[in-house]
């Protein structure tokens, strides 16, 4: 009894364990964390420019999974390769979806796309009736007397303010090429003889568009220059632009206000000049009355005619149903009249978020403004903004680095550019950023800051002196990834080193911001190369078939060992089943614990680790039979078989132990995830062997009914080719 009783502890053991895993995931509270291809999610790859140094990266590596982390998604895979990073990151709905009875007349284009929902039908009528079809300029061009294009602009508004900023100017040897600079390029010199006897008009960029052999030619020529609409598509529209009356608009507002002071110091406010200028305000139409849009209005239209089919095929709706994508803060995200659009926008919202989080440099700089230029401004088409496009931003010396000594020219959100100083306060000199409720009302959501002891400093000395000067070189333009967010007036010298940003930001927007800020900018600027989304849809198919594929390897050799050793077919595939149910609950405390996802990769390892449990009862089954084929009985046999055939299992497992610690410390992405489990899958069959087979199988050697069961017994399964032997199976000759 003293001796059953060991074995018996064993196996209760391990049931215990097993059975408090299968009650952890009944409850929920053992789940795996599911990685990119079997939950749905995102692979972004960013790219940095050449020659970025090894170390840059590795920061911008580790910047980037704080960022990621403070989104409490699953945990990512970033992997860096040269000078490309590419970021996987699972799930992101980390949404609601609510379903609300509520009756809505919505209206619906040709293809079910809601546009739109009112209350009434007489409301969704009233839009409905209200669609029309607009042209919209694709392109527009200066054209010269000859009906030749000379330059081409998105739009036409951009073509009359280029047409006003051309210049006639001396001919030279070589066009002016763009400068990274903020400032304009200086005049171009006069080269070659007869250089003074030839002039050109010039371009917004400096380039030479057109040249004549005289200065009353070139005059004559820009004379000609004439803009017309070359490419034009058409949009749905609700009709809107019915003016009431004018109203005054600013033209020189500085952007939302910002304050930067230590306590009672004053405070910085917004310098704007209003004009008197007077503009338009469309009459609301019954189309804006409309909520819970999941679509805009069809544009960019090839035709006239597809864009009337359009309006035609549109109708009034009916839906007594809404889904609603609730965030994790309780927002409402948008109402829609079907689950799909739900589905998407909940998946959507969280990606997006997150991708414009982790791709943001979040360069924060504080810069002195030396001049405004507002898009009505004749100088503006002559005033480029510095390194404004993707391709600009990846040489050298349009990188922060190289930029933050330049004089630059930055846009804010709605066009408006200023000519700014070198920078005074850079993004690291942030010690600290909070998102909360502030502002001049106490209602608005800011960013609030604390400088390093050195920037605190500097900071003061710039207040010091912007505070002497005329507006707008009075102001101190704060500046994040290039944009303006606001330009504030400085009232008195702040030097308390502390500031707030304000910029009608939502919550959302305010805590993604101090986010970025706390977890540190980027060092380097990442272009997004490619990003590549897995739908939910095709996780769990993959996440299906990986679980069929296991079932079906379990059932397979559940007959195969049933057919071969009978009863103790029985054992190993209980064996199994326990081993299975004890490596799917280590993988989910993985995940709690150390945010591991489980990948299909993951999943194939557990399915080939099948195959390594199944070896371990093969050789331990094979081993009693050549005990007893040696003569001894099934009870005395059981012993030194396990013994010597335990070598030999932790012999094999140790070797698939190594190769996958190999596997995982020179693999990336998601073979590691395969190596993983192949390990973990490794040592919990050294474990289920020992705690489980090996006790059971002694147990019934000692029950001589399981052993002498006819056709089924322990000596029926460990036979086999013995049966021939002259005597009693466990007879010695």
């Amino acid at each position: 009894m003293k001796r059953t009783r060991g074995l018996w502890t064993s196996i209760v053991f391990v049931l215990v364990l097993t059975l408090a895993s299968v009650a952890g995931f009944a409850i929920g509270a053992l789940k795996p964390i599911l990685g990119l291809d079997l939950e749905g999610g995102v692979s972004v790859t960013l790219s940095a420019p050449d020659g970025t140094p090894e170390a840059v990266m590795e920061q911008a590596r580790a910047n980037i999974s704080s960022r990621v982390d403070a989104f409490g998604v699953g945990e990512p895979d970033i992997v860096v390769s040269g000078t490309s990073i590419e970021v996987q990151i699972p799930g992101l709905g980390q949404g609601t979806i609510e379903q609300r009875a509520e009756a809505r007349s919505c209206l619906v284009g040709p293809d079910d796309e809601n546009y739109g929902c009112a209350d009434s039908e007489q409301a969704a009528d009233a839009a409905l009736a209200e669609l029309t079809v607009s042209p919209q300029v694709a392109e527009a061009c200066l054209v010269d007397g000859s009906g030749a294009e000379v330059e081409c602009f998105p739009t036409e508004e951009i073509a009359k303010l280029a047409k006003r900023a051309i210049t006639v100017a001396p001919k030279t040897e070589t066009s002016a090429t763009p400068s990274a600079s903020a400032t304009p390029g200086s005049s171009p010199s006069p080269g070659g003889p007869g250089a003074d006897e030839a002039f050109c008009l010039v371009g917004t960029t400096g380039e030479q568009l057109d040249c004549f052999p005289t200065r009353k030619e070139a005059e004559a020529a820009q004379e000609e220059l004439k803009v017309e609409v070359t490419q034009q598509t058409y949009c749905v529209t609700d009709g809107a632009g019915a003016e009431t009356e004018p109203t005054p608009t600013p033209t020189a507002s500085a952007g939302p206000s910002v304050s930067a002071s230590a306590s009672p110091t004053p405070s910085s406010t917004p310098a704007s000049t209003p004009a008197s200028t007077p503009a338009s305000t469309p009459v609301p139409t019954a189309f804006s009355g409309l909520s819970f849009a999941a679509d805009q209005l069809p544009c960019g239209l090839a035709t006239g005619a597809a864009a009337k089919a359009a309006v035609g095929d549109a109708q009034v709706r009916t839906v007594d149903t809404l889904y609603c994508v609730i965030s994790s803060g309780e927002e409402n995200l948008g109402c829609f009249i079907d689950r799909a659009s739900a589905d998407e926008r909940q998946r959507a919202t969280g990606q997006q978020r997150l991708l414009d989080v982790i791709g943001q440099t979040a360069r924060l700089e504080e810069r002195p403004v030396t001049a405004f230029v507002s898009p009505q401004d004749p100088a503006y088409a002559s005033t480029p903004a510095t390194c404004p496009t993707d391709a600009d931003r990846e040489r050298r010396e349009c990188s922060f680095s190289a930029l933050e000594d330049q004089e630059v020219v930055y846009e804010d959100e709605v066009g408006n550019r200023f000519r700014l100083a070198p920078a005074v306060i850079a993004g690291g000199d942030i010690a600290d950023a909070n998102a909360s409720l502030g502002g001049a009302t106490g209602s608005e959501w800011t960013v609030s800051f604390q400088l390093t002891g050195d920037a605190s400093g500097r900071f003061a000395d710039a207040t010091t002196t912007a505070v002497l000067l005329p507006p707008p070189q009075n102001q101190i333009a704060i500046v994040v990834d290039r944009v303006v967010i606001s330009s504030p007036s400085v009232q008195g010298a702040i030097t308390g080193g502390t500031g707030e940003i304000s910029g009608g930001f939502t919550e959302a927007e305010a805590r993604d911001l101090a986010t970025v800020l706390n977890a540190g900018a980027l060092p380097v600027e990442l272009t997004r190369q490619q990003v590549q989304t897995v739908s939910p849809t095709l996780g769990q198919e993959s996440l299906r078939q990986g679980i069929i594929a296991g079932l079906a390897g379990l059932v397979l050799l559940f007959m195969y060992l049933l057919f071969y050793y009978r009863l103790l077919g029985v054992v190993a595939w209980l064996g199994m089943s326990i081993w299975a149910v004890l490596a799917l609950a280590l993988i989910s405390l993985a995940g709690l614990q150390f945010g591991y996802a489980l990948t299909l990769a993951g999943v194939a390892g557990l399915v080939i680790s099948l195959g390594v449990t199944a070896d371990s009862y093969i050789v331990f089954f094979e081993r009693l039979k050549d005990e007893v084929r040696g003569g001894k009985s099934a009870r005395a046999a059981v012993q030194p078989a396990f013994a010597r055939s335990y070598k030999t299992i932790i012999a094999a497992d140790v070797v698939a132990g190594i190769a996958a610690v190999s596997l995982y410390f020179t693999a990336v992405s998601s073979v590691r995830g395969f190596a993983l489990t192949l390990g973990v899958a490794t040592l919990l069959d050294l474990f289920v062997v020992y705690f489980f087979k090996r006790p059971t199988v002694f147990l019934l050697a000692r029950n001589p009914r399981l052993v002498s069961l006819k056709g089924f017994g322990l000596e029926a399964g460990v036979a086999g080719e013995a049966s021939s032997h002259d005597g009693p199976i466990g007879a010695r000759p």
